[in-house]
């Protein structure tokens, strides 16, 4: 065998070397998802086939003004090192150029290279140096860089790298998908999981709420038939038995009649008037019960007066009522359901806040109304008393009364400290009229009206 046959037989053997380790690079990495494990599976095949010492695979970084070093291998950098030099900017240097052209860089001495900048203290030096790009659809998305080879790279060594890159970059990308991909998945099932809580703390809140709403039908239902009963008991023992009262006086009388005695005749009837105005009284009385007159002739203001007087005068508690603002004649549906909230309110305070002092605190803003009902009392703990089943039905009919004005419903207070109901609405398309002076006097505390109750 001729000394030319020897070297074509060793070349077509190494060809075959390098051709065999392609193959095998490629079944590997193609087994790969892990992104690090695909370059440093990568890397050091790189090193192994072009015989070099030291090696670094570089991604471009999103705003592309750098190549960060997300690979290398050759060389035991120290987490301090790698934290400052990681990164290198792609500006006209040996290593930024195979990025930055596009296509390989090749340098015998790194070292006393032309476009050699310099290199970060605690680096090796590099002498014979190769870089190729890693392209994506032709674009370069970074770089292989091998050095320190014992003899200067060749034709050969820079066409295998350009091979070995070209599979590389393929499985850099895959890598980069797959890492995308279950990111997004892990994202999607965060969010579903995140969802599926919000849907269930929604499907307990509705639960809860459905309870509660069927809990105050039912003490609707109750209130209605007691006072349907009250009303029935207040007719019989009262105006039933004050008209039975004056007609046996009408009948009294019309016998003094018959037998001429018109001086006890003026006397029955005097008795039969006072008997008739009991009668009116009684009937304003109920009437007041059901809805405030006053409410609907006068308006809120009045409405909070009257009841702050009556109810001074029924439970014996201090009661100030206020107004600022310019007060307003709201819709019949927003003043009805700011005085019932007052009631349930102040309703609260003498049944349970052992108070001393209660006060009603009503202000006029162009934007909105605002109620404020507060009492010096004992105060609880709210959410104990909302975590009770059927204890706070009062608060809840509060609650759906500000959510059926469109307003908002908050409740301040603490053991020992007292407690402030405020109630406040948007006033937006509620306004009906300004309240005329003549008609309303109320800066700062209101006179009471008279002695009737709006309960």
């Amino acid at each position: 065998m001729t000394f030319s046959s020897e070297i074509l037989s060793l070349q077509a053997e190494e060809r075959r070397e390098q051709l065999q380790a392609l193959y095998q690079l490629a079944l590997e990495i193609a087994e790969l998802h892990d992104l690090q494990q695909v370059l440093d599976t990568a890397l050091s095949y790189c090193l192994e086939l072009t015989g070099s010492q030291f090696g670094f695979i570089g991604l471009n970084t999103p705003d592309g003004t750098a190549m960060d070093v997300v690979a290398i291998q050759g060389f035991q950098a120290s987490s301090h090192f790698y934290d400052r030099f990681h990164l290198i900017p792609l500006r006209p240097n040996i290593f930024a150029r195979v990025v930055l052209e596009n296509q390989p860089v090749r340098s015998a001495d790194a070292m006393t290279d032309p476009s050699r900048i310099g290199q970060p203290r605690g680096h090796p030096p590099v002498q014979a140096f190769l870089g190729v790009p890693l392209r994506s659809q032709g674009t370069p998305m970074g770089m292989i860089g091998v050095a320190n080879r014992p003899d200067a790279y060749t034709d050969e060594h820079e066409q295998l790298l350009m091979t070995y890159a070209a599979q590389v970059a393929i499985a850099i990308r895959n890598a980069q998908l797959y890492e995308e991909l279950k990111a997004a998945k892990a994202d999607l099932e965060q969010k579903v999981a995140a969802r599926t809580e919000e849907l269930d703390r929604a499907k307990e809140a509705l639960a809860l709420q459905a309870h509660q709403l069927r809990l105050l039908l039912a003490q609707t239902v109750t209130i209605q038939e007691r006072e349907r009963a009250r009303i029935a008991h207040n007719m019989h023992d009262g105006v039933n038995q004050l008209i039975i009262g004056a007609i046996l006086e009408v009948k009294a009388a019309r016998e003094r009649l018959a037998r001429r005695k018109a001086a006890h005749v003026e006397e029955a009837l005097q008795r039969v008037r006072a008997v008739l105005g009991q009668v009116d009284s009684e009937i304003k009385r109920i009437i007041h019960d059901l809805r405030p007159p006053t409410l609907d002739a006068l308006g809120l203001p009045s409405a909070i007066a009257r009841y702050a007087e009556r109810y001074q005068v029924f439970t014996g508690l201090s009661c100030q009522a206020q107004i600022t603002g310019q007060p307003r004649r709201l819709d019949p549906e927003t003043e009805i359901g700011l005085y019932r909230v007052m009631q349930e309110a102040l309703q609260n305070a003498t049944a349970h806040a052992h108070a001393t002092q209660t006060w009603v605190h009503l202000a006029f803003s162009p934007e909105s109304v605002s109620l404020e009902v507060g009492d010096n009392g004992q105060g609880f703990d709210l959410v104990q008393i909302m975590a009770q089943r059927e204890g706070h039905l009062g608060i809840v009919g509060m609650n759906e009364r500000a959510q059926n004005l469109g307003g908002f419903l908050s409740i301040e207070t603490k053991p020992q400290a007292g407690a402030r109901v405020i109630l406040d609405v948007p006033m937006a398309e509620r306004f009906e009229a300004p309240i005329s002076p003549d008609k309303e006097q109320h800066n700062g505390h209101i006179p009471a009206a008279d002695s009737h109750p709006d309960r």
